[in-house]
């Protein structure tokens, strides 16, 4: 398995492209970011298998319907923001991006594809707080963690389906993952990776 970043620009997220068993692509972003990432995509790999959010936010999920269009591809997301996704609800912040969200045509629960994630030596971690469908992603050594946990600081808890509470307890799930399962990078939805040993998650915690 490989993992190659996509970088966000602008308030865009990072988009991550998983090549093993399957060619998956982790939030594909904004529509504006389409065509470049494509071209990135393409010089990788020619086709993908699905698209995975890790949450519903515009900044990872506005551009689904692209790549759905162009790859015949579904997008799955955590089964509490299934509805978010098809309606193309506000939740998703688009109107923050002065934006409208266009949804998906086929969006699947992502506990309908947990077993296949697992034979691609994939493991979904439930990471609710930022919003209450946000998921991480264990890929060997390396941990997607959306807009969970970032290199310098954690994601925020107050826009609609937020939690600090549930966002706290995350992190610290967040945190024995990364102790017992040796991950040694921390790959985030906005901004740098972060190399797990200079991560002071205790830090981060402290200034919520």
């Amino acid at each position: 398995m490989k993992i190659y970043k996509i970088e966000g620009k602008g308030y865009e997220c990072n988009k991550y492209l998983i090549v093993g068993k399957r060619n998956i692509l982790v939030d594909p972003g904004m529509p504006e970011g389409f065509l470049s990432t494509l071209e990135e995509m393409e010089s990788i790999v020619k086709d993908i298998d699905f698209i995975i959010n890790t949450h519903c936010h515009y900044d990872h999920t506005g551009g689904d319907y692209l790549y759905e269009d162009h790859f015949h591809v579904p997008v799955i997301i955590h089964n509490a923001e299934v509805e978010v996704l098809r309606r193309g609800s506000d939740i998703t912040l688009a109107p923050l991006f002065n934006s409208k969200m266009v949804p998906p045509r086929e969006v699947i629960p992502l506990e309908e594809v947990l077993e296949e994630l697992r034979r691609c030596n994939i493991e979904v971690v439930e990471t609710p707080g930022h919003t209450k469908g946000s998921i991480s992603l264990i890929c060997g050594n390396y941990l997607i963690t959306g807009d969970t946990l970032f290199a310098h600081g954690v994601g925020r808890w107050d826009f609609p389906t937020g939690n600090l509470e549930e966002l706290k307890s995350s992190i610290l799930k967040l945190q024995r993952i990364i102790e017992e399962r040796g991950i040694s990078k921390i790959l985030p939805g906005h901004g740098e990776d972060a190399y797990t040993h200079n991560l002071d998650i205790k830090s981060l915690l402290l200034g919520l």
